[in-house]
Protein backbone atom coordinates (compact mmCIF):
# COMPACT_ATOMS: atom_id res chain seq x y z
CA UNK A 1 0.00 0.00 0.00
CA UNK A 2 2.81 2.45 0.94
CA UNK A 3 4.19 1.98 -2.49
CA UNK A 4 1.37 2.52 -4.47
CA UNK A 5 0.45 5.80 -2.49
CA UNK A 6 4.07 6.98 -3.02
CA UNK A 7 3.33 5.98 -6.81
CA UNK A 8 0.07 8.37 -6.84
CA UNK A 9 1.59 11.08 -4.92
CA UNK A 10 4.82 10.95 -7.73
CA UNK A 11 2.62 11.17 -10.25
CA UNK A 12 0.35 13.90 -9.02
CA UNK A 13 3.48 15.91 -8.42
CA UNK A 14 5.33 14.89 -11.67
CA UNK A 15 1.71 16.45 -13.64
CA UNK A 16 1.40 19.52 -12.08
CA UNK A 17 -1.79 19.05 -9.22
CA UNK A 18 -0.73 21.23 -6.84
CA UNK A 19 -1.41 24.86 -6.83
CA UNK A 20 0.42 26.62 -9.42
CA UNK A 21 0.45 30.48 -10.48
CA UNK A 22 -0.26 29.58 -14.07
CA UNK A 23 -3.45 28.86 -15.08
CA UNK A 24 -3.58 24.68 -16.30
CA UNK A 25 -6.40 22.61 -17.83
CA UNK A 26 -7.50 19.76 -15.22
CA UNK A 27 -8.18 16.42 -16.99
CA UNK A 28 -9.38 14.15 -14.50
CA UNK A 29 -8.66 10.29 -14.28
CA UNK A 30 -9.76 7.03 -12.28
CA UNK A 31 -8.21 4.20 -11.13
CA UNK A 32 -8.25 1.17 -9.26
CA UNK A 33 -5.14 1.46 -7.07
CA UNK A 34 -5.97 -0.35 -3.77
CA UNK A 35 -7.89 -3.33 -2.82
CA UNK A 36 -10.55 -4.91 -3.71
CA UNK A 37 -9.92 -3.28 -7.10
CA UNK A 38 -7.28 -4.66 -9.93
CA UNK A 39 -4.15 -2.85 -8.68
CA UNK A 40 -2.10 -3.59 -11.38
CA UNK A 41 -4.48 -2.71 -14.44
CA UNK A 42 -5.15 0.33 -12.64
CA UNK A 43 -1.82 0.92 -12.47
CA UNK A 44 -1.50 0.77 -16.23
CA UNK A 45 -3.99 3.22 -16.80
CA UNK A 46 -2.75 5.99 -14.61
CA UNK A 47 0.93 5.59 -16.10
CA UNK A 48 -1.14 5.73 -19.84
CA UNK A 49 -2.21 8.86 -18.59
CA UNK A 50 0.44 10.75 -16.92
CA UNK A 51 2.78 10.09 -20.12
CA UNK A 52 -0.60 11.42 -21.78
CA UNK A 53 -0.02 14.64 -19.70
CA UNK A 54 3.55 15.06 -20.42
CA UNK A 55 3.35 14.69 -23.60
CA UNK A 56 1.01 17.19 -24.45
CA UNK A 57 2.88 19.44 -22.01
CA UNK A 58 5.88 18.77 -24.08
CA UNK A 59 4.41 19.99 -26.87
CA UNK A 60 3.31 22.96 -25.32
CA UNK A 61 -0.06 22.16 -23.24
CA UNK A 62 -3.85 22.87 -24.72
CA UNK A 63 -5.18 26.14 -25.44
CA UNK A 64 -1.32 27.66 -24.40
CA UNK A 65 -2.38 26.19 -20.63
CA UNK A 66 -0.65 23.78 -19.03
CA UNK A 67 -2.75 20.64 -18.95
CA UNK A 68 -3.21 18.98 -15.22
CA UNK A 69 -4.01 15.01 -14.20
CA UNK A 70 -6.04 14.80 -10.93
CA UNK A 71 -5.91 10.89 -10.55
CA UNK A 72 -8.57 9.63 -8.01
CA UNK A 73 -8.29 5.96 -6.80
CA UNK A 74 -11.30 3.86 -6.52
CA UNK A 75 -10.34 0.95 -5.53
CA UNK A 76 -12.88 -0.85 -7.73
CA UNK A 77 -15.78 0.02 -5.34
CA UNK A 78 -18.82 1.78 -6.97
CA UNK A 79 -19.42 4.15 -4.02
CA UNK A 80 -15.84 5.17 -3.60
CA UNK A 81 -16.04 5.42 -7.63
CA UNK A 82 -18.89 8.16 -6.96
CA UNK A 83 -17.35 9.73 -4.20
CA UNK A 84 -14.22 10.59 -6.24
CA UNK A 85 -15.89 11.74 -9.26
CA UNK A 86 -17.76 14.39 -6.95
CA UNK A 87 -14.29 15.82 -6.18
CA UNK A 88 -13.23 15.83 -9.08
CA UNK A 89 -16.32 17.87 -10.79
CA UNK A 90 -16.60 19.81 -7.51
CA UNK A 91 -13.99 20.07 -6.21
CA UNK A 92 -10.88 19.92 -8.60
CA UNK A 93 -13.02 21.23 -11.62
CA UNK A 94 -11.81 19.08 -14.18
CA UNK A 95 -13.10 19.54 -17.88
CA UNK A 96 -13.27 15.77 -18.57
CA UNK A 97 -12.81 12.68 -16.35
CA UNK A 98 -11.72 9.40 -18.32
CA UNK A 99 -10.28 5.94 -17.37
CA UNK A 100 -11.72 3.55 -14.87
CA UNK A 101 -11.08 -0.56 -14.95
CA UNK A 102 -14.33 -1.82 -13.01
CA UNK A 103 -17.83 -1.69 -15.08
CA UNK A 104 -19.37 -1.53 -11.87
CA UNK A 105 -17.84 1.80 -11.31
CA UNK A 106 -18.22 3.26 -14.68
CA UNK A 107 -21.99 2.82 -14.34
CA UNK A 108 -22.14 4.13 -10.71
CA UNK A 109 -20.46 7.23 -12.16
CA UNK A 110 -22.56 7.36 -14.95
CA UNK A 111 -25.03 9.19 -13.27
CA UNK A 112 -22.77 11.61 -11.64
CA UNK A 113 -21.56 12.86 -14.91
CA UNK A 114 -25.12 13.99 -15.88
CA UNK A 115 -25.50 15.72 -13.14
CA UNK A 116 -22.35 17.75 -13.53
CA UNK A 117 -22.91 17.17 -17.33
CA UNK A 118 -19.32 16.23 -17.46
CA UNK A 119 -17.77 14.20 -20.11
CA UNK A 120 -16.53 10.46 -19.00
CA UNK A 121 -14.87 8.39 -21.35
CA UNK A 122 -14.34 5.01 -19.95
CA UNK A 123 -11.12 3.77 -20.37
CA UNK A 124 -11.23 -0.63 -19.55
CA UNK A 125 -15.05 -0.99 -18.28
CA UNK A 126 -16.49 -4.11 -20.66
CA UNK A 127 -20.08 -4.00 -19.54
CA UNK A 128 -22.66 -3.22 -22.03
CA UNK A 129 -24.55 -1.27 -19.58
CA UNK A 130 -22.09 1.52 -19.41
CA UNK A 131 -22.85 3.31 -22.87
CA UNK A 132 -26.20 1.14 -23.23
CA UNK A 133 -27.67 3.83 -20.41
CA UNK A 134 -27.61 6.24 -23.40
CA UNK A 135 -25.97 9.18 -21.56
CA UNK A 136 -24.62 11.93 -23.73
CA UNK A 137 -21.74 12.86 -21.30
CA UNK A 138 -20.65 8.85 -21.81
CA UNK A 139 -17.91 7.77 -24.39
CA UNK A 140 -16.16 4.57 -24.32
CA UNK A 141 -13.18 3.52 -25.90
CA UNK A 142 -12.64 -0.03 -25.13
CA UNK A 143 -14.77 -3.15 -26.03
CA UNK A 144 -18.29 -4.35 -24.95
CA UNK A 145 -19.34 -7.38 -23.77
CA UNK A 146 -21.29 -7.92 -26.30
CA UNK A 147 -18.44 -6.84 -28.60
CA UNK A 148 -15.46 -8.63 -27.33
CA UNK A 149 -17.06 -11.92 -26.38
CA UNK A 150 -18.65 -12.09 -29.55
CA UNK A 151 -15.32 -12.47 -31.02
CA UNK A 152 -14.26 -14.94 -28.43
CA UNK A 153 -17.06 -16.79 -29.06
CA UNK A 154 -16.07 -16.78 -33.00
CA UNK A 155 -12.30 -18.23 -31.91
CA UNK A 156 -14.11 -20.95 -29.53
CA UNK A 157 -16.57 -22.68 -32.37
CA UNK A 158 -13.52 -22.05 -34.90
CA UNK A 159 -11.07 -24.26 -32.28
CA UNK A 160 -13.66 -26.66 -32.37
CA UNK A 161 -14.58 -26.40 -28.71
CA UNK A 162 -17.93 -28.78 -27.65
CA UNK A 163 -18.35 -28.16 -23.57
CA UNK A 164 -17.25 -24.53 -22.31
CA UNK A 165 -17.57 -23.47 -18.41
CA UNK A 166 -17.66 -20.27 -17.96
CA UNK A 167 -17.30 -18.98 -14.04
CA UNK A 168 -17.30 -15.74 -13.25
CA UNK A 169 -17.74 -12.96 -10.61
CA UNK A 170 -21.34 -11.67 -9.71
CA UNK A 171 -20.60 -8.21 -10.88
CA UNK A 172 -22.46 -6.36 -14.23
CA UNK A 173 -19.24 -7.39 -15.76
CA UNK A 174 -19.41 -11.15 -14.67
CA UNK A 175 -23.17 -11.56 -15.49
CA UNK A 176 -22.56 -9.93 -18.54
CA UNK A 177 -19.45 -12.58 -19.49
CA UNK A 178 -21.53 -15.48 -18.83
CA UNK A 179 -24.64 -14.19 -20.89
CA UNK A 180 -22.46 -13.74 -24.07
CA UNK A 181 -20.69 -16.63 -24.15
CA UNK A 182 -23.77 -18.97 -23.57
CA UNK A 183 -26.01 -17.14 -26.34
CA UNK A 184 -23.45 -16.85 -28.61
CA UNK A 185 -21.90 -20.52 -27.88
CA UNK A 186 -25.60 -22.32 -27.63
CA UNK A 187 -26.60 -20.93 -30.53
CA UNK A 188 -23.61 -22.59 -32.33
CA UNK A 189 -24.66 -26.05 -30.38
CA UNK A 190 -21.51 -25.58 -27.88
CA UNK A 191 -22.70 -27.23 -24.46
CA UNK A 192 -22.17 -24.11 -22.03
CA UNK A 193 -22.59 -24.49 -17.93
CA UNK A 194 -21.68 -21.48 -15.81
CA UNK A 195 -21.58 -20.62 -12.08
CA UNK A 196 -20.74 -17.28 -10.25
CA UNK A 197 -18.87 -16.41 -7.21
CA UNK A 198 -17.35 -13.32 -5.27
CA UNK A 199 -14.38 -11.39 -6.61
CA UNK A 200 -13.61 -11.54 -2.43
CA UNK A 201 -13.01 -15.55 -2.81
CA UNK A 202 -9.59 -16.43 -1.79
CA UNK A 203 -9.64 -20.10 -2.57
CA UNK A 204 -11.22 -21.55 -5.16
CA UNK A 205 -10.46 -25.37 -4.44
CA UNK A 206 -14.38 -26.53 -4.06
CA UNK A 207 -15.70 -25.12 -7.65
CA UNK A 208 -12.46 -26.02 -9.48
CA UNK A 209 -12.93 -29.70 -7.94
CA UNK A 210 -16.56 -29.68 -9.07
CA UNK A 211 -14.58 -28.82 -12.88
CA UNK A 212 -12.08 -31.83 -12.14
CA UNK A 213 -15.06 -34.43 -11.59
CA UNK A 214 -16.98 -32.88 -14.33
CA UNK A 215 -17.97 -35.38 -17.47
CA UNK A 216 -17.66 -35.26 -20.05
CA UNK A 217 -13.97 -32.70 -19.29
CA UNK A 218 -15.24 -29.09 -20.28
CA UNK A 219 -12.86 -27.92 -23.45
CA UNK A 220 -12.57 -24.59 -22.46
CA UNK A 221 -12.67 -22.77 -18.77
CA UNK A 222 -13.36 -18.82 -18.89
CA UNK A 223 -12.01 -17.02 -15.83
CA UNK A 224 -14.04 -14.21 -15.58
CA UNK A 225 -13.06 -12.22 -12.39
CA UNK A 226 -10.77 -9.61 -11.92
CA UNK A 227 -8.42 -8.59 -10.05
CA UNK A 228 -6.24 -10.82 -7.44
CA UNK A 229 -9.43 -13.16 -7.86
CA UNK A 230 -8.43 -13.75 -11.36
CA UNK A 231 -4.52 -14.20 -10.54
CA UNK A 232 -5.93 -16.50 -7.56
CA UNK A 233 -8.29 -18.46 -9.75
CA UNK A 234 -5.74 -19.25 -12.47
CA UNK A 235 -2.74 -20.27 -10.21
CA UNK A 236 -5.17 -22.39 -8.29
CA UNK A 237 -6.55 -24.34 -11.38
CA UNK A 238 -2.92 -24.36 -12.11
CA UNK A 239 -1.54 -25.99 -9.51
CA UNK A 240 -4.73 -28.50 -9.39
CA UNK A 241 -3.58 -29.34 -13.09
CA UNK A 242 -7.20 -28.56 -14.54
CA UNK A 243 -6.06 -26.25 -16.68
CA UNK A 244 -4.07 -25.04 -18.88
CA UNK A 245 -3.72 -28.94 -19.60
CA UNK A 246 -4.08 -31.18 -22.57
CA UNK A 247 -7.75 -31.46 -22.00
CA UNK A 248 -8.97 -28.33 -20.63
CA UNK A 249 -7.71 -25.12 -22.08
CA UNK A 250 -8.48 -21.64 -19.54
CA UNK A 251 -9.19 -18.06 -21.32
CA UNK A 252 -8.70 -15.19 -18.64
CA UNK A 253 -11.59 -12.92 -19.41
CA UNK A 254 -9.83 -10.38 -17.16
CA UNK A 255 -7.31 -8.03 -17.66
CA UNK A 256 -4.74 -8.91 -15.28
CA UNK A 257 -3.40 -11.84 -17.06
CA UNK A 258 -1.74 -8.95 -19.52
CA UNK A 259 0.14 -7.50 -16.59
CA UNK A 260 3.63 -8.30 -15.52
CA UNK A 261 2.01 -9.09 -11.76
CA UNK A 262 0.55 -12.53 -13.83
CA UNK A 263 4.17 -13.75 -14.46
CA UNK A 264 4.96 -13.42 -10.69
CA UNK A 265 1.95 -15.47 -9.25
CA UNK A 266 1.75 -18.17 -12.23
CA UNK A 267 5.13 -18.72 -12.31
CA UNK A 268 5.57 -21.25 -15.41
CA UNK A 269 2.00 -22.17 -14.98
CA UNK A 270 1.12 -19.33 -16.86
CA UNK A 271 2.38 -20.60 -19.98
CA UNK A 272 -0.53 -21.88 -22.22
CA UNK A 273 -3.37 -19.90 -20.46
CA UNK A 274 -5.30 -17.33 -22.80
CA UNK A 275 -6.07 -13.79 -22.85
CA UNK A 276 -8.19 -11.40 -24.72
CA UNK A 277 -6.48 -8.34 -25.26
CA UNK A 278 -8.39 -5.09 -26.49
CA UNK A 279 -5.23 -3.85 -28.42
CA UNK A 280 -1.69 -4.96 -28.90
CA UNK A 281 1.00 -2.55 -28.56
CA UNK A 282 2.88 -2.46 -32.22
CA UNK A 283 -0.33 -3.36 -33.46
CA UNK A 284 -1.04 -1.83 -36.11
CA UNK A 285 2.65 -1.60 -36.93
CA UNK A 286 2.50 2.33 -37.40
CA UNK A 287 5.24 5.08 -36.28
CA UNK A 288 2.38 6.61 -33.92
CA UNK A 289 2.50 2.63 -32.14
CA UNK A 290 6.12 1.95 -32.25
CA UNK A 291 6.34 5.02 -30.64
CA UNK A 292 4.01 5.12 -27.71
CA UNK A 293 5.19 1.89 -26.67
CA UNK A 294 8.63 3.35 -27.10
CA UNK A 295 7.96 6.31 -25.07
CA UNK A 296 5.80 4.17 -22.36
CA UNK A 297 8.74 1.73 -21.96
CA UNK A 298 11.36 4.47 -21.37
CA UNK A 299 9.05 6.38 -19.14
CA UNK A 300 7.96 3.49 -17.08
CA UNK A 301 10.72 0.47 -17.80
CA UNK A 302 8.41 -2.07 -18.51
CA UNK A 303 6.17 -2.84 -21.81
CA UNK A 304 2.97 -1.22 -22.80
CA UNK A 305 -0.56 -3.11 -23.01
CA UNK A 306 -3.56 -2.57 -24.02
CA UNK A 307 -4.73 -1.29 -20.68
CA UNK A 308 -2.04 1.60 -20.72
CA UNK A 309 -2.92 2.37 -24.55
CA UNK A 310 -6.57 3.24 -22.94
CA UNK A 311 -5.22 5.15 -20.64
CA UNK A 312 -3.01 7.27 -22.94
CA UNK A 313 -5.85 7.35 -25.48
CA UNK A 314 -8.55 8.38 -23.11
CA UNK A 315 -6.49 11.81 -22.49
CA UNK A 316 -5.39 12.56 -25.78
CA UNK A 317 -9.10 11.87 -27.53
CA UNK A 318 -10.28 14.65 -24.67
CA UNK A 319 -7.55 17.16 -25.64
CA UNK A 320 -8.01 16.51 -29.32
CA UNK A 321 -11.80 17.39 -28.77
CA UNK A 322 -10.70 20.96 -26.66
CA UNK A 323 -8.59 21.67 -29.60
CA UNK A 324 -10.65 20.88 -32.53
CA UNK A 325 -13.63 23.10 -30.50
CA UNK A 326 -10.89 25.55 -29.31
CA UNK A 327 -13.02 25.04 -25.87
CA UNK A 328 -12.98 23.27 -22.56
CA UNK A 329 -16.74 23.51 -22.18
CA UNK A 330 -18.21 20.11 -21.53
CA UNK A 331 -20.75 20.72 -24.38
CA UNK A 332 -18.16 21.32 -26.82
CA UNK A 333 -16.08 18.60 -25.58
CA UNK A 334 -18.62 16.32 -25.94
CA UNK A 335 -19.90 17.62 -29.69
CA UNK A 336 -16.10 17.26 -30.49
CA UNK A 337 -15.66 14.03 -28.90
CA UNK A 338 -18.87 12.97 -31.60
CA UNK A 339 -17.28 14.32 -34.63
CA UNK A 340 -13.69 12.98 -33.43
CA UNK A 341 -11.33 10.98 -35.57
CA UNK A 342 -8.18 10.35 -34.36
CA UNK A 343 -5.00 8.22 -34.74
CA UNK A 344 -3.90 6.71 -31.92
CA UNK A 345 -1.68 3.63 -30.79
CA UNK A 346 -4.62 0.85 -31.43
CA UNK A 347 -5.69 2.86 -34.38
CA UNK A 348 -8.17 5.50 -35.59
CA UNK A 349 -10.95 6.42 -32.82
CA UNK A 350 -14.59 7.22 -33.39
CA UNK A 351 -17.41 7.02 -31.37
CA UNK A 352 -20.65 5.68 -32.98
CA UNK A 353 -23.84 7.85 -33.01
CA UNK A 354 -26.31 4.32 -33.72
CA UNK A 355 -28.22 3.35 -30.72
CA UNK A 356 -29.16 -0.37 -32.02
CA UNK A 357 -27.53 -2.16 -30.31
CA UNK A 358 -27.79 -0.03 -27.49
CA UNK A 359 -24.58 -0.10 -26.10
CA UNK A 360 -23.28 1.09 -29.22
CA UNK A 361 -23.96 4.60 -28.23
CA UNK A 362 -20.95 6.67 -28.23
CA UNK A 363 -18.79 3.74 -28.53
CA UNK A 364 -16.01 2.92 -30.20
CA UNK A 365 -16.84 0.29 -32.38
CA UNK A 366 -13.25 -0.49 -34.02
CA UNK A 367 -11.61 -1.23 -30.93
CA UNK A 368 -9.30 -3.89 -32.15
CA UNK A 369 -9.71 -7.31 -30.17
CA UNK A 370 -7.27 -9.83 -30.08
CA UNK A 371 -7.45 -13.48 -28.64
CA UNK A 372 -3.37 -14.72 -27.73
CA UNK A 373 -1.78 -17.57 -26.13
CA UNK A 374 1.21 -16.91 -23.84
CA UNK A 375 3.78 -20.34 -25.61
CA UNK A 376 6.92 -18.90 -23.18
CA UNK A 377 7.16 -17.70 -19.14
CA UNK A 378 7.55 -13.84 -18.39
CA UNK A 379 6.25 -13.27 -21.92
CA UNK A 380 4.40 -9.84 -22.80
CA UNK A 381 1.34 -10.04 -24.83
CA UNK A 382 2.65 -8.73 -27.47
CA UNK A 383 5.19 -11.61 -28.13
CA UNK A 384 2.24 -14.07 -27.17
CA UNK A 385 0.86 -16.07 -30.05
CA UNK A 386 -2.11 -14.72 -31.80
CA UNK A 387 -5.03 -17.25 -32.13
CA UNK A 388 -7.55 -15.08 -33.61
CA UNK A 389 -8.71 -13.25 -35.82
CA UNK A 390 -7.65 -15.61 -37.94
CA UNK A 391 -6.60 -12.81 -40.37
CA UNK A 392 -3.92 -11.51 -37.90
CA UNK A 393 -3.11 -15.39 -36.57
CA UNK A 394 0.50 -16.16 -36.19
CA UNK A 395 0.43 -19.50 -34.35
CA UNK A 396 0.18 -22.64 -36.23
CA UNK A 397 -2.50 -23.75 -34.47
CA UNK A 398 -5.83 -22.23 -33.40
CA UNK A 399 -5.16 -23.69 -29.58
CA UNK A 400 -1.97 -24.46 -28.29
CA UNK A 401 -2.17 -27.18 -26.12
CA UNK A 402 0.59 -28.12 -22.94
Amino acid sequence: MRKIGTMVAAAMLLTGTAATAQETIKIGGLAPLSPPGGVQTGESLRDGMILAVEQLNAAGGLLGKKVDLVVEDTSGVPEKGVAAFERLASKENVVAVTGEAHSAVCSAVGPVAAKYDLTFVAGECWSDEVTAAKRPQVFRLTVANSLVFSVASDWVEAAGMKNVVVFAENSDWGFGVIDIFTKNLQDSGINVTSFTGENTTTDFTPQLLQLRRADPKPDLVVAGFTGSALLLLLKQAADLGIAPSADTAIFSAGADALEPEFWQVMGDKGVHVIANPAGLPGRPDTEISRAFSEAYQARFNRPANAVAMEGYDGVMVIAEAIRAKNSTSSQDIQAGLRELSWEGPRGTINFSDKTDPEWAYQQWMGVPIYVIQYTEANQTPTAAAVLWPEAERTADALLLKP
